[in-house]
Order: structure tokens, then sequence, then C-alpha cells
């Protein structure tokens, strides 16, 4: 008897009965979620921005499939929100916004340094130098983008010495918040100079394997940047100009 052939098997179906997304689609969807995320983070998507799935398809080259799964990650990290009659809209940020993104970073950042910087080794400190010399290349230098994602790498490089990947995955979701508000900060002052400084101070302390220390400057720095944003923010253009909205 001669052996029938194999039918491509069809993805199962979720639960409520829309197919399942292949690995195929997993990939684009994975693909989708980090060019919208980095576009919203960066601002080029700016806050209160309403987009449209149709707009999204059109402009990045996606199926609508993908961008609903990705836009499903996005809303579940408060990056976007869906509203009737227009669609999707890039969640907008306000000074309270600014104020609580710092004010977490303060706990959470120092807390991480502590844990990932007990016991570290040479092996260690010649990632966090490797990352603290990206930061330094004149291309990253041109760019506020590429230098914030430098900065933000230089930051996980150290976190990840923890072995915690939690650990290291909690402070990354801070630092793209907190990257999303200091792209709004760059339209009206320069905080290369502060962040380089900031870097220099943590990786010196870093080589003097002074924990204390370490948690001590994270907590500072944080303030110390988030006082210099607020002051850019309203010093600075009109908020609507940097697409902040007010004080609420």
């Amino acid at each position: 008897m001669r052996p029938t052939k194999a039918t491509p098997s069809k993805s199962a179906a979720s639960p409520d009965g829309t197919p399942a997304l292949s690995t195929a689609d997993v990939l684009r969807s994975e693909q989708a979620y980090e060019q919208l995320k980095s576009d919203i983070v960066a601002c080029v998507l700016s806050p209160g921005e309403a987009l449209t799935e149709k707009q999204i398809e059109a402009r990045y080259g996606i199926k609508k499939a993908t961008i609903r799964s990705a836009l499903a990650r996005l809303m579940q990290e408060g990056l976007v929100r869906s509203e009737p009659r227009r669609g999707y809209v890039i969640t907008t940020l306000t000074l309270r916004d600014v104020n609580e993104i710092f004010d977490v970073r303060g706990l959470v950042e120092p807390e991480v340094f502590r844990v990932a910087t007990t016991g570290i080794t040479e092996r260690g400190l010649d990632e966090i130098r490797l990352a603290a010399r990206k930061v330094l290349k004149p291309e990253t230098l041109r760019s506020p983008v590429a230098f914030l994602a430098a900065d933000r790498a230089f930051r996980l490089a150290i976190a990840e010495l923890s072995g915690n990947l939690r650990l290291a995955q909690l402070l990354s979701q801070i630092l793209d918040q907190s990257e999303r508000t200091l792209h709004l900060g760059f339209k009206s002052r320069d905080f290369m100079p502060l962040i380089i400084e900031q870097q220099k101070q943590l990786l010196q302390a870093c080589e003097k394997s002074d924990v204390p220390g370490i948690v001590k400057l994270a907590r500072s720095q944080c303030l110390a940047l988030k006082q210099q944003l607020v002051g850019a923010l309203l010093g600075g253009a009109k908020l609507r100009d940097v697409n902040l909205q007010d004080f609420v």
C-alpha cells in the first residue's frame, strides 16, 4: 500500500478561535515589536500620536496579524493604548510621569547595581569597560538616539553581572521609560556631558569594588538627572512643543 502524503499541519487555534501564529509569524511579530518600540522610545512616534493598523502596515511593511500581536505587547507595557475610532495612540507623558519614572528608577537601579557588583570579577569589569568605550565612539556621540541606547547598554552590562535575568529585565523596562522622557528633554538641552561623567564615576567605583559607593552614586545620579530633565522641560520649549502634557 502506497504511503499517503503528509499534509502541512495547520496552526492550532487559540482559545478565542483565531488561528495561532506560526513560528515565522512569531519572528515577524518580534521584529515588528522591536521596530515600533524603538521608535516610541526615541519619540520618532510622538506621545499622543494616533496610528491605525493600515498606517503601521504602510510605514513598516508588516502584516496586520503581525501588527496586532506586536501592539498587544506594547499595550501591556503601557507604551500604546487602543481608542475607539482612533485606532492606537502612543501613550502620552506628563510631568507627573517623568517624576514617577525617575523615582522608580532611583529605587530599582541602585539595588540592581548592588546585587550585580557584589563580588565583581575582572571579566565583569572588562564587560563594563567595553560598554563604556562604546558610549564614547564618535558615531555614538553624534546622535542622541545612539547615545541613549549605548548608555542603556552600559547600565545593563552592569545589571547582567547579577546573573539574575529578572533583575536585568526590571531595570531594562524602567530604562526604556526614562530614555523616552530624556529624548523629549534633548529637544532643549544636551545631557551627554552629565551622563558621560556619571558613567565615569560608576566605572571608577566598580573598579574599586566599592559597592556602597556604587549604590550611593546610582541613587544620587538618578536624582541629579531627574532634576536636570525637569528643569529642561519646564525652562525650554513649551510643553506642547515637546509633546509633554501639563502636570496632572
